[in-house]
């Protein structure tokens, strides 16, 4: 009687589990595990995307901060500068895998490494009082 009672109390849990499991199903994220190039390579493409439109919001919000148009010219500039800079280096960076499958992927890394950096620079003026 007790081994009874524990199985259906065990099958129980189960279809409870599942149902709820069922009801609420997680999509996996298909850059938790990108197996090919292509897939690298798609994923490293929404990564740049998603650091890039961070980057620039935060550059137009400390931009809305600068009063002095001389100083928002001074931020434009610099900025224009970094975009340069940051573009060759990650050419420089990918150099070695030029040709590649898996260049697009290292070159895209870097510039989303670059580009996360530079929005915490941008963040870091803003709470300076830029």
């Amino acid at each position: 009687m007790k081994l009874s009672i524990v199985l259906s109390s065990i099958i129980l849990g189960f279809l409870v589990a599942s149902n709820a499991v069922a009801q609420n199903p997680q999509t996996p994220d298909p850059c938790a595990d990108a197996q090919t190039t292509v897939e690298m390579r798609d994923c490293a493409g929404k990564e740049y995307k998603q650091a890039d439109a961070e980057l620039n919001a935060v550059y137009k919000q400390l931009m809305s901060t600068l009063s002095d148009k001389a100083e928002q010219a001074a931020l434009k500039s610099a900025q224009q500068a970094w975009l340069k800079y940051r573009d060759a280096n990650c050419e420089f960076d990918a150099f070695e895998n030029r040709g590649g499958t898996i260049y697009p992927v290292v070159y895209t890394s870097c510039l989303t490494a670059m580009t996360r950096a530079r929005t915490k620079e941008l963040r870091e003026e803003m709470e300076e009082g830029h």
